[in-house]
Formats: structure tokens, sequence, C-alpha cells
């Protein structure tokens, strides 16, 4: 990431986003589990991060990334990223993913 040539304050704020969401929602249920956090930047200079953890499930995806309030998926769609999940070939875990693009969208925090 650190060569990426995009927002690096907004790649950097999806990153604590994805792990903070995952420790709140998912750490409970398996506190002896790990999360794997993934940066991967494209030819087109895409950024996608990837945070795996060990639960095959997201039921409230849709309604967290079209939250109106400020929840962990909608601030990442506000920064520019665009949100997808799935569940591990063998279904014991899941991968929460970010593609942002660059140019990344440009985001007034004031």
């Amino acid at each position: 990431m650190m060569a990426w040539p995009g927002d690096q304050e907004s790649a950097t704020q999806v990153v604590v986003e994805l792990m903070k969401n995952a420790i709140e929602h998912v750490g409970p249920q398996h506190p002896e589990g790990q999360l794997i956090l993934n940066l991967i930047v494209s030819e087109d200079e895409t950024l996608l991060v990837a945070v795996t953890d060990p639960s095959p499930a997201f039921p409230d995806f849709l309604t967290a990334i079209t939250a109106q309030k400020s929840t962990g998926l909608a601030n990442i769609r506000e920064l520019g990223g665009e949100t997808t999940w799935r569940p591990s070939d063998d279904g014991d875990a899941k991968t929460v993913q970010v593609l942002i693009r660059h140019p990344s969208p440009a985001v007034d925090f004031h």
C-alpha cells in the first residue's frame, strides 16, 4: 500500500474500519480465531483491502453497506470504497474486501 498513489489517509481508514468491524462483530464469537489482512495494488492502481475472519456468515451485509448512519461499512462507502464479501471455499471463514480506485474521489473531512 505504501507505493499506492491514491489517498493514503482514506486507505488507512478503510483498513481500520474493516479490522475494527471484524474484531467487534466476529471476535466475541471466535476469540481464538485469527484475522488476515491482505493489501494488493493492481496494475491499474486499484487498491484491494481484504480482511478474512473466522465467521462464514454476513447476514446483514446489504443493510451495513447501505446504512445512512455512521457505521464502519457506510464510512468505507463515503471514502469511495466498493465493498463485497464472500465465504471461503471450505465454508469456515469469510473475506470482506474493499476496492479503492485511483484516483480516489475527493472527500471533504471538514
